[in-house]
């Protein structure tokens, strides 16, 4: 069996001779040099779009951009009942979950919830915007897959990594848009 030293070197050696490191940033090739076999591996295991948000350390050329959204828009998988609108009860666990949806990380929700994170939008009152099919269908997926809106945005890709599901991704829409819902209720 390979020893965790010699198996950590056999990594980095890898990633040098693939070019990954030599293509990021200092603090990234830091942490290819000491992140050991673990982060390698996510390195090597990297979907298109993930290898191309590397790449381009979040800076896609403006050429790449459409052909990118494409794909994203591609890996969007829907409910088999068709509905974009699920059960906000069920959207709430999701939302709160820390190891699924922690959406709380980056964004207030409920604003009787003291602790949330500012990365992301406030998603207070999201429900003023309505149920109209368009406002739905933004609202799904988005939260699907993020990436096919703003490609490389922090917001990870929850239904792309399979976080959730087609139907739980409709559960958060309800959570987000039902006027009983804790994020719309005053």
């Amino acid at each position: 069996m390979m020893r965790p030293r010699l198996k950590q070197a056999g990594w980095i050696a890898a990633l040098a001779l693939l070019g990954l490191a030599s293509s990021q940033s200092d603090p990234l090739k830091a942490a290819v040099a000491t992140g050991g076999a673990q982060y390698a591996q996510v390195i090597l295991d990297q979907d298109e779009g993930q290898r191309l948000c590397t790449q381009y350390q979040s800076q896609l050329p403006g050429e790449l951009i459409p052909k990118f959204i494409e794909a994203q828009k591609a890996l969007i998988r829907y409910p088999a009942n068709g509905k974009l609108l699920g059960d906000w009860q069920n959207g709430e666990k999701v939302f709160t979950d820390p190891k699924r949806g922690n959406c709380y990380a980056c964004h207030q929700g409920d604003p009787k919830q003291l602790a949330y994170g500012t990365m992301g939008p406030s998603l207070a009152n999201y429900g003023a915007r309505g149920t109209s099919e368009p406002i739905l269908r933004y609202t799904y997926e988005k939260i699907y897959n993020s990436w096919a809106f703003v490609p490389c945005s922090l917001m990870y890709r929850g239904g792309v990594h399979g976080l959730f599901t087609p139907e739980e991704t409709a559960d958060l829409v309800a959570f987000l848009v039902d006027a009983n819902s804790p994020l719309n209720r005053r």
